[in-house]
This record gives C-alpha cells, sequence and structure tokens, in this order.
C-alpha cells in the first residue's frame, strides 16, 4: 500500500458533499492535499529519526571544517518502539534481579558471587537489606537502554556486555560520589543540568571527584565482564526481547552475536507502521479553521484526526495508552 492510500485509508478523507458550493469545496480539497502532504511529510521525518538512530556513522566537520563520516553510538532506545520495549521490561527485569540478589547473598548462588558484590555497590546503602525490586530500576533501566540502543542493529556479545558494564559502573561511581559528598555532587549535577552528552559529563563528574580527593576503586575488566554477561543472559530470559547466536566466523573461532527475536523485529514494524502516520508535520491552514462550537477539540484541521488531543486525556489517558502498550508487547512476545 502506497503512502497516499494508506492516509486515505487512516484518515477516511470524505468525498465532495454535494451541499458544500463549489468555490467552497476547491478551498476544502485545497486543504485537505496540504493535510495529506503534512501527514507525508511527517512520515519522512519519523523513518528519518529512525535511521538516524540505527546509524553507526555521522557526518561530522574535522579540525579543517570538512564533513568526515564518524563512528557513533546508536540510539534506538530513544525511538517510539525502544521507550515501550523499556517500559515493559523494567518489571520483569526487577524481579529477577531482585531474586538473584536475594538468593546470592542467602549462599545459593555462590557462582555469582562476584557480580552480586558489584550490584550491591549500585544501590544505596540503607536498601542492601530491603527486598523491593524497584531499588533496582535504576539498574534495569541502564541494562535495557544498553541493549535497545542497537536493537534492530545486530551487535557482538562482548561489545554489549562492555557497554552495560561500563554504563553500571558509572552509576556506582556517581552513586559512591553522593554517598561520600552529597554537597558537591548535588552542585555538580545541577552544573550539569542543561549538558546532553554523556562523555561530557562523565568527564565533569570525575573531575569534581578527583579536586575533593574521591577515591573510587574501578572494576576490573574481568569484573566488568562477569557482571555484564549476567545481566544481558538475565534480560534475554526474563523480556524475550533478544537472543543471542553464535557463528562461525573462521573454523575455530565462534562469534556470539546479540539480536532481536523475530517476534520482536515483528513488533517493531507493527509499532511503526502505526506510530508513522500520528506525528504530521504541521503548517498553517490555507483556509479558515473549522468552528470549535464550545468544544475545544472539535475545530481546527479539516481531517478531525489531525486536530489536538484533548487535554482531558493528559494523565489519566496517557498512563492507559502507556499500559496499552506495555500490554501489547507482552501478549505479542
Amino acid at each position: 500500500m502506497d503512502i497516499d492510500a494508506k492516509i486515505l485509508e487512516k484518515f477516511n478523507i470524505l468525498k465532495k458533499d454535494k451541499n458544500v458550493p463549489s468555490t467552497q469545496h476547491e478551498k476544502i480539497e485545497a486543504q485537505k492535499t496540504l493535510e495529506i502532504a503534512m501527514v507525508k511529510s511527517g512520515i519522512k521525518r519519523f523513518h528519518k529519526n529512525i535511521e538516524k538512530a540505527r546509524a553507526r556513522k555521522a557526518e561530522k566537520k574535522d579540525k579543517e571544517g570538512m564533513l568526515v563520516l564518524k563512528e557513533r553510538e546508536t540510539s534506538e532506545s530513544t525511538t517510539i518502539y525502544g521507550q515501550v520495549l523499556i517500559q515493559t521490561g523494567l518489571e520483569p527485569l526487577n524481579s529477577a534481579l531482585n531474586k538473584y540478589f536475594i538468593e546470592a547473598f542467602d549462599g545459593h548462588a555462590k557462582r555469582y558471587a562476584t557480580e552480586a558484590t558489584l550490584l550491591a555497590k549500585c544501590i544505596p546503602i540503607q536498601e542492601v537489606e530491603t527486598d523491593n525490586p524497584e531499588r533496582w530500576s535504576s539498574i534495569s533501566f541502564i541494562c535495557l537502554k544498553a541493549v535497545l540502543d542497537s536493537i534492530t542493529v545486530s551487535s557482538t556479545q562482548t561489545k554489549a556486555v562492555l557497554k552495560i558494564a561500563s554504563a553500571i559502573e558509572d552509576e556506582a561511581r556517581l552513586l559512591y560520589f553522593k554517598e561520600s559528598d552529597n554537597k558537591t555532587y548535588s552542585q555538580t549535577k545541577e552544573w550539569l543540568k542543561t549538558k546532553n552528552n554523556y562523555r561530557h559529563k562523565r568527564k565533569v563528574f570525575q573531575y569534581a571527584m578527583n579536586k575533593h580527593q574521591l577515591e573510587y576503586t574501578g572494576w576490573s575488566k574481568e569484573e566488568r565482564v562477569k557482571l555484564g554477561k549476567l545481566l544481558l543472559e538475565m534480560l534475554a530470559s526474563t523480556t524475550g526481547f533478544i537472543k543471542l547466536t553464535k557463528t562461525y566466523a573462521q573454523k575455530n573461532k565462534s562469534i556470539v552475536y546479540v539480536q532481536a527475536t523475530e517476534k520482536t523485529m515483528e513488533w517493531i514494524e507493527q509499532k511503526k507502521l502505526h506510530a508513522e502516520i500520528l506525528k504530521p508535520f504541521r503548517e498553517p491552514m490555507v483556509i479558515s479553521p473549522k468552528r470549535w462550537d464550545n468544544n475545544p477539540y472539535s475545530g481546527g484541521y479539516v481531517i478531525k484526526d489531525l486536530r489536538p488531543a484533548q487535554l482531558g486525556s493528559t494523565i489519566g489517558e496517557l498512563k492507559s495508552k502507556n499500559q496499552q502498550s506495555t500490554d501489547e508487547v507482552t501478549h505479542a512476545l
């Protein structure tokens, strides 16, 4: 189905009304044409943003001002399907982490003692002995984000494991900073509030810690690999979002890739089809907007679905829609 047919089907564009004068009808048709073009532009922008999130390289200017291709981290967790998958995966991963942590310190999971000790450094000290799955929300979020950033583009297990562990070690380092010198930590965090570059923020926090002589003992590569592998396997088994696939690059050399499962990919494609048409590139109207008639949601654009969403649907209905989206993922997978 082409874009025009998809738009006509979605928005149910009406044919000419015999009661509308010819000149007025032409104006309405012109407005409909504009609104269809708005939807087309929105679809292009939607897919452009997704491709940007999936791209492993991006154009940047070098020191001479020339455009060159540079490696970059993918960021699919920021897409509409990435956000829903994160929200869906948080609860089961929290529960799995909580169960594992309790069993590890009860002596039932001795082979994971190193990983449990590292995880204990990632939550406030007063929460270590509690039994609350939500204490793992930050760790689960970091883990999900690291994996979902490249959910539709294969990544090696080694790269995913180290990415997860490095991000979680950063969380442990910041917690150590906060518990050691909360005043300086809060001041640094406030100063960085408007900054978006993760690496820059990391360097500033490290500089502030060094300046105040706060020494944090970093994790060894072996420790990071152990923890990252545990969390990656836990995510795969509890959410069903990914699978670990072993391939042989050479006769005696294998590589394990992290890939989305078939069901996850099917759900993502369906989500993209549903979402692409719902964010038009809005333009000024070429005719007077439809009357509101004492209803703030009935006027504006000719195509009803392009009019502003009802403000009454804010918190309550948004929560309901979010829950519906997570339910859809759970059912699909």
